[in-house]
């Protein structure tokens, strides 16, 4: 081994060459100073014992960069997976490879992490008393955070963190304030007051710099000539932190205490994020595996990760896309008496995009874990058993007929662990919309939002991970551990869908869901009672408005009962079908029953004060109900298959969830449209006149139609295996041939 040594600055660089290999090792010649603000104090180490120090930050910081690197590729592989289309197997087949790679890396670097950090004391157990050496450990064991005085351009950032009794307690200590400290507040922090954006007067912290450089000098005079030069030539270092802190305070002062937090779970929280990453171990802004800087990574790459983070209060708000940008397929079984041999139906794709205030052990929780990881055919945190799809985008899918399964607590750290609904919690529940133009996130609606203040509801009486419900006016959508272990009360979260949404955004979903599980009535994930709610939902809005629903509540039923009585609610009903293409769209096959059994209804006050019943089209001549009649064709305007036109003739009753025969209830329907289309005849009688004229007129032909309709129609919905292009999986409409009935004439000439 040969040795050669050269001064560079302060340090001395040591060449040292073991045949075959070259190695840089550094060895400073000088001590180091650290600022601990937890303890108000500035430690200095000796040169070996600062580079041991080092030695320490870097190896936890490569654990954690590790975990950074695998997130950020998989988000990167999983957006553009979304985008690939669906013409090359090669290219999809190319990302489920990389993608678990990655998701395998990820799994490692979270274990290693774990295993480094199992002996530390839990961040909620974590004493407020200060984690400054070795002889801490007695009681609690965190990590440090100091802030390095020596010169940013040497390591390339501020912020050191190692563990606490990796501090020996015979290094020097110079304390910037002997007297009594307050509680949760530090001497060198200073109150000031501000007017916000929005005209409001607060107070919030700021590290006052002409106080700490005051208090520096005051211990100056006890310290050694090299520690007292090292003060005076990097004091830009704490200067350059204090503005940081205070930057941050000010950002998020409106949204947050104002306090700047030193306690040991806000330096567990400020270093899972990230704040000690530097040079070539920050993968914000280098590749850890090449050790090459990223083409398109500037500065503001580590700050955008820092964009919900309260830096100085050590809280952040997180948003998570759970379990990925592409979310996860729901399933259903399929009924095998309607379908033969039953089998699983995809009924879409839902995303959770959550967003936690993180704070301590939820922070912590998170750093470390970097949402769930994907490992064989389950992900962690999902007790219900979730199957690899093998499609690029679409990675997962869950059976959500199937009980949500008890999380094993303490198996290992959650994501959401101690999450609670309302507190902490908020976000929404998106589905992939078929409706709904572009690729990737881009076809993602907003279905429901983080419900503030629900209990847990009991006795819903479902056996399903995924719950639907109708209360208070709204929508509510209980998630149970299957999907989001550890979230609120006992692993679950309610979501509720309310206003607008309830008929732009659920119907819709839910009759995807209807279509896709060949109208299997989906008992297992709501009860009987909310899903005749449910059906009455888009006959109510028709007739008096969405407003009247959200009123009614659970009285529904009873709202609809008296629609049904009110002669002006079902022309309403009626005129809306006929002035809206898609009115019946999303409505399930009850409810479009329960209209067509309302249309064919008819009383003597029908007949007479209802002229809007018999207006016709401008080529229909004179008919009977022709309104009504091409009503009832407009319900079936987007019927899907001939089981799902059964299924509406079945439940031919405005007592929503009553059936009978179909073909019988079809009758009734044929015999309705049939009425006025008797063809009539005018001109010669049969005598032999020659060029005399005979017209047949048939005013309509709304039961030919309906016929028509039912022919055109597949036997059931033409709805792919697997996940299609989404275009295929777009409702389909009848074409309007079918819909209208203008009136026939045809002439013959005697002799003819």
């Amino acid at each position: 081994m040969t040795v050669k040594a050269t001064k560079e600055g302060d340090a001395w660089t040591t060449y040292t060459k073991v045949v075959p290999v070259n190695a840089i090792a550094y060895c400073s010649s000088s001590p180091t100073l650290y600022f601990h603000p937890d303890s108000e104090t500035i430690i200095s180490l000796d040169a070996c014992d600062g580079d041991l120090l080092e030695q320490e930050h870097n190896r936890l910081s490569l654990l954690l960069a590790a975990r950074v690197d695998a997130q950020q590729r998989i988000e990167i592989l999983t957006t553009e997976a979304g985008k690939i289309g669906w013409g090359g197997l090669t290219e999809r087949e190319r990302y489920q490879y990389l993608l678990k790679q990655e998701y395998q890396k990820l799994d490692e670097a979270v274990i290693a992490l774990r295993h480094e950090l199992a002996d530390l004391t839990p961040a909620s157990a974590l004493v407020q008393a200060t984690l400054l050496d070795e002889n801490a450990k007695k009681s609690a064991i965190g990590i440090t955070e100091l802030i390095e005085i020596r010169g940013s351009e040497y390591r390339g950032g501020k912020y050191t963190y190692v563990r606490s009794d990796k501090i020996r307690s015979h290094w020097r200590r110079y304390r910037l304030n002997d007297g009594e400290k307050k509680t949760n507040s530090r001497s060198f922090i200073t109150t000031v007051s501000h007017t916000g954006e929005d005209g409001v007067t607060r107070t919030r912290q700021t590290v006052d710099m002409d106080k700490l450089k005051s208090q520096l000098a005051k211990i100056k005079p006890s310290m050694t000539l090299w520690e007292q030069k090292l003060i005076d030539d990097h004091v830009d270092v704490l200067a350059c932190w204090a503005e940081e802190l205070n930057e941050s305070l000010k950002k998020h002062a409106e949204s947050g205490s104002g306090n700047m937090v030193f306690d040991s779970q806000a330096q567990l929280l400020r270093w899972t994020y990230g704040a000690g990453l530097k040079g070539c171990l920050n993968p914000f802004e280098y590749d850890i595996r090449t050790r090459q800087r990223k083409p398109t990574a500037t500065v503001s790459g580590k700050l955008s990760a820092y964009a919900s983070m309260a830096l100085a209060e050590g809280k952040s708000t997180a948003k998570v896309y759970w379990p990925d940008h592409a979310g996860v397929r729901i399933c259903y079984p399929l009924d095998p008496e309607r379908i033969p041999g039953g089998g699983i139906g995809v009924l879409g794709t839902l995303r959770f995009d959550f967003e936690l205030a993180l704070s301590g052990t939820i922070g912590a929780s998170l750093g470390i874990e970097a949402g769930v990881g994907f490992s064989g055919d389950t992900v962690k945190g999902l007790p219900v058993k979730a199957v690899a799809t093998g499609i690029p985008g679409y990675w997962r899918q869950v059976d959500i007929s199937k009980a949500a399964e008890d999380a094993k607590s303490g198996a290992e750290l959650s994501l959401f662990a101690g999450a609670e609904a309302g507190a902490n919690l908020g976000g929404k529940l998106v589905w992939l919309n078929p409706d709904k133009d572009g690729r990737g996130s881009e076809q993602f609606s907003t279905l429901a939002k983080v419900a503030t203040g629900v209990a847990a509801q009991a006795g819903w009486g479902v056996s399903g991970c995924v719950e639907l419900s109708w209360k208070d006016g709204k929508v509510r959508i209980r998630v149970k551990g299957g999907l989001c272990s550890g979230m609120g009360a006992k692993g679950s979260v309610t979501l509720e869908v309310d206003g607008r949404a309830i008929m732009t955004e659920f119907m819709p979903c839910l009759v995807y869901m209807l279509r896709n599980a060949d109208y299997t009535r989906l008992m297992a994930i709501m009860t009987e009672d909310d899903y005749n709610y449910f059906c009455a939902i888009p006959l109510l809005v028709g007739m008096y408005g969405l407003n009247r629903v959200i009123d009614a509540g659970i009285s529904l039923k009873t709202e609809l009962k008296q629609g049904w009585d009110d002669k002006e609610a079902r022309v309403a009903l009626m005129e809306n079908i006929l002035a809206k293409d898609d009115c019946m769209k999303f409505a399930p096959p009850e409810s479009k029953g329960a209209v067509i059994a309302s249309l064919i209804e008819t009383s003597f006050w029908d007949g007479v004060a209802s002229p809007a019943s018999h207006r016709a089209e401008a080529c229909e001549g004179s008919t009977t109900f022709a309104s009504r009649k091409r009503a009832i064709l407009n319900v079936l305007r987007w019927v899907q298959s001939k089981r799902e036109h059964e299924n509406v003739m079945q439940h031919l009753s405005k007592n929503i969830g009553k059936k009978d025969d179909w073909k019988m209830n079809e009758a009734r329907v044929l015999a309705f449209l049939g009425q006025g289309e008797e063809p009539l005849e005018y001109g010669y009688d049969g005598m032999f006149v020659p060029g005399a004229q005979k017209v047949i007129i048939t005013p309509s032909h709304y039961a030919e139609n309906l016929h028509a309709i039912y022919d055109w129609l597949p036997d059931a919905p033409a709805v792919p295996a697997g996940h299609p292009n989404m275009s295929e999986w777009r409702l389909t409409e009848v074409p309007l041939r079918y819909i209208h009935s203008c009136t026939r004439y045809i002439t013959t000439q005697h002799g003819r």
